[in-house]
């Protein structure tokens, strides 16, 4: 089997998986991932963020009630004439103020708790805030000058696919098969020789049977990389 123009076929193509691997290699296109990494995470954050002051809210505005509500209590029970009230009712009384007070203090407590982790939460989506707009402006810069690059890689790129649509007119089309086969599968180079009893691509050695099998066919499929194998 003659295989010389696949052989040729794959050289021209490896042209195209080295420009290729350049713009992916790119530092500028891994620039651009980690800044959307980071765009993804302030999101997230700035999300969080607001569900937690949500909650924050309404545990506020329930405990303010409670604050509202005692404190008008309070402060009827301390209006409250003593002229005709007994010495036990008195003593009463007394205890239901001293305890009001005691919630009441308890309350403002919890108020200002709460109010310290508004601030909290307001100061970190300020700064959640303050990250996305550095990383949006990052990305915009970093990719313009990833599509300049991407601009002059590009039509080599589509050059060398065109050579290689023409080539495929020539070259057997069992082979060409196999080929379009590994090719997607993202191994390269596909075919490659076998010399000194082992595969070369990934250079295990073949068992007997196998060579054998080889020297017959012409062609076989490397059992542990899945190229294909060529005797020279």
């Amino acid at each position: 089997m003659n295989i010389d123009k696949i052989l040729e076929y794959q050289k021209k193509d490896l042209e195209i998986v080295k420009l290729t691997h350049t713009l992916v290699d790119s530092p500028n296109r891994k620039a651009i991932n980690q800044i959307l990494n980071i765009v993804k995470e302030t999101q997230y954050a700035s999300s969080a963020l607001e569900s937690e002051a949500e909650g924050v809210l309404v545990q506020f505005n329930n405990l303010k009630k409670t604050y509202d509500d005692n404190v008008n209590s309070f402060i009827t029970l301390t209006k409250k004439s003593v002229e005709n009230i007994s010495e036990s009712e008195m003593s009463g009384v007394m205890n239901l103020i001293n305890v009001m007070s005691s919630n009441l203090n308890i309350l403002e407590k919890k108020l200002l708790g709460l109010a310290e982790k508004v601030n909290s939460i307001l100061s970190n989506y300020e700064e959640a805030k303050k990250k996305y707009e550095m990383a949006r402006k990052k990305h915009s810069e970093i990719k313009t000058k990833y599509e300049k690059e991407k601009s002059l890689l590009q039509p080599k790129i589509s050059a060398f696919e065109a050579e290689l649509k023409a080539m495929e007119k020539s070259v057997d089309v069992k082979l060409l098969t196999k080929y379009k086969e590994k090719r997607q599968d993202k191994i390269f180079p596909i075919f490659v020789k076998f010399s000194s009893d082992a595969c070369g691509g990934c250079r295990m050695e073949l068992p007997y049977a196998q060579i054998e099998k080889l020297k017959k066919e012409g062609i076989i499929e490397c059992e542990n990389c899945h190229r294909y194998m060529f005797m020279p």
